[in-house]
């Protein structure tokens, strides 16, 4: 039995901090070693708790706190060195007309790269995308 591995979206790491009982229960079911996030989303958190510290000090020291959460559970997936998914990605979407945001096409490319199903809310992003697995685990 194969077993599956998880690339957890941006939106769906900000759904599990805010305590989304959907979300929570699928890595649950998961398991959190079935689970990792990219780079890319890490860098954008990180870009998150600084904007929030132009507006409020107190809420840049609670957005490292969150961002310390999510590193204690899930693995980090670097950028892999071999940078083909990316450029594969783009190069279709923008021959089919379609353009999709830079960070998701960076995502994309890693989930490729390294065979993971990419878990987000924002599916419309991801299904433009040749040869990506895609899941949403945010019920509405």
């Amino acid at each position: 039995m194969e077993n599956k591995k998880y690339l957890l979206d941006t939106n769906i790491l900000i759904e599990f901090l805010n305590g989304n009982d959907s979300v929570v229960e699928h890595i649950i079911k998961e398991g959190t070693r079935h689970c990792c996030m990219s780079v890319v989303s890490l860098q954008e958190l990180y870009y998150g708790a600084y904007y929030a510290k132009t507006i409020k000090e107190e809420y840049f020291d609670k957005e490292i706190k969150r961002i310390n959460k999510l590193l204690n559970r899930f693995e980090v997936v670097s950028l892999p060195s071999e940078a083909d998914g990316y450029g594969q990605i783009k190069a279709t979407l923008r021959k089919a007309g379609r353009i999709a945001d830079e960070f998701d096409m960076l995502i994309g490319g890693q989930a490729l790269f390294n065979n993971l199903i990419v878990v987000t809310d924002n599916i419309k992003h991801f299904e433009l995308m040749p040869d990506i697995k895609v899941e949403n685990w945010v019920e509405r």
